[in-house]
């Protein structure tokens, strides 16, 4: 009888070990990953909406941007960012970025998209991780 015990708790454990962690849903990172926050950015009619955005210092931001008429481009001005934005119906551009000097950002459409291109730009904030306030 000890025998067949053994091959009991054997098979328990073969068992067990197959076992793993059910899988993340698709599109969400696993359990204990750093997270990445999503802003999503629309280009129209020489407008950026939202056209003010705030995050903190060090935080890695992915910005989805697509335009719901022609082609647009999004740079940010004294960054290393500056991505082309596919016209309506083309799909969307993607970048990451991760700013650790607070302060205020100028972003701008980088493309000639039509006479009131200079006014197309908006302000990104960093603020100190503890959420003060920058200047």
């Amino acid at each position: 009888m000890a025998p067949l015990r053994y091959v009991y708790v054997l098979c328990l454990a073969v068992i067990s070990m197959g076992q793993a962690a059910p899988a993340p849903p698709p599109g969400q990172p696993p359990p204990g990953a750093p997270t990445r926050r999503i802003v999503r950015i629309s280009a129209e009619r020489f407008v950026f909406f939202p056209s003010r955005i705030t995050i903190l210092a060090g935080e890695e931001v992915e910005f989805r941007i697509k335009s719901d008429d022609t082609s647009h481009g999004f740079r940010v001005v004294g960054g290393d960012v500056n991505i082309a934005i596919p016209k309506r119906g083309k799909g969307e551009a993607t970048v990451v970025v991760r700013l650790q000097d607070t302060g205020r950002y100028r972003f701008e459409c980088s493309r000639m998209c039509g006479a009131g291109h200079n006014f197309m730009r908006g302000e990104l904030i960093v603020r100190e991780a503890d959420g003060r306030s920058t200047p």
